[in-house]
């Protein structure tokens, strides 16, 4: 069985940070891979130091990893610093 989970944040025009995007990446059978993505937006008010956390989730099927990674980075909206780190779960 595979696992990848892949993680960036990102920050808006003026580098402020507005959240976290995760992707799961899990085989499934012997030739379907699918992905959840997830939005994890932290949001506070000059007043008020309380977060919330807002889950964005959306499930994409392939037959190639190498398509999903490469769709996870298409579908990031805010602006990013550095690479989409990815690792593989179960092999740690």
């Amino acid at each position: 069985m595979e696992l990848w989970k892949g993680k960036v944040k990102g920050y808006d025009k003026h580098g402020k940070y507005k959240g976290t995007y995760e992707a799961i990446i899990e085989k499934k059978g012997q030739v379907i891979y699918t992905m959840k993505l997830s939005f994890f937006s932290i949001s506070s008010e000059s007043d008020i130091t309380e977060s919330y956390k807002y889950l964005r989730e959306k499930l994409t099927y392939s037959s190639s990893l190498y398509v999903l990674k490469r769709k996870f980075k298409e579908s990031i909206l805010l602006n990013t610093k550095s690479k989409i780190a990815w690792e593989d779960v179960y092999k740690k």
